[in-house]
């Protein structure tokens, strides 16, 4: 008998970006797609903007740990780039990066943009998304997060009609406005990767 194969997701960034509620849609999304889900995060300085990060194990059978062992995951979401480089290492050759291009800096002497943008698209199966941009053109100052989201989609077993419906009961008590702009980042993300 074969051992169960454990994927994993590695989400990173600063306090206040929505590393963990972003997690959370990942792992609903998994578990009605019937796969076996778990979550750990550490929230690290997230009250003061520091780093945040929170890891998702699936598979089709149960597994018992959350942890992603370095070179393990098969995608990381990162939502601060330099975040992206502090967890590159956890991606496995095959695996897949999806970071926002736009800076938190957090921190003196923060590495210059330029560089940090260069490894990150060294990085094999890197995306790299202008969420500044994205987010004036869709009038929705809060749309990087989803739009990653919506192009991590493309590396996850979860039907697009499983997702609509995740992000739309996680923001259905702010109402029908924000629901919608959510819904529309998280189109135009999964639009810019081809299916």
């Amino acid at each position: 008998m074969s051992e169960t194969r454990i994927h994993g997701v590695v989400l990173s960034g600063v306090g206040g970006q929505g590393v963990l509620s972003l997690a959370q849609i990942l792992l609903e999304a998994l578990r009605r797609s019937g796969l076996h889900a778990l979550q750990s995060e550490i929230h690290g300085m997230s009250q003061r903007g520091g780093s945040v990060h929170a890891q998702v194990c699936y598979a089709d059978q149960p597994i018992s740990s959350p942890l992603i062992d370095e070179g393990c995951a098969d995608l990381l979401i990162a939502l601060e780039p330099l975040e992206a480089l502090r967890y590159v290492a956890m991606l496995r050759i095959s695996g897949h990066l999806v970071v926002a291009e736009e800076p938190l800096p957090d921190m003196e002497g923060y590495p210059p943009l330029e560089d940090i943008h260069a490894a990150l698209r060294a990085v094999p199966g890197a995306h790299l998304l202008d969420t500044e941009s994205l987010a004036r053109k869709l009038n929705h100052r809060q749309a990087g997060g989803m739009a990653l989201l919506g192009m991590a989609s493309r590396f996850l077993p979860v039907e697009e009609k499983v997702w609509r419906e995740v992000i739309a009961q996680r923001f259905e008590a702010k109402g029908p406005r924000v629901t919608e702009k959510n819904l529309e980042a998280f189109d135009a993300g999964r639009g810019l990767v081809g299916a």
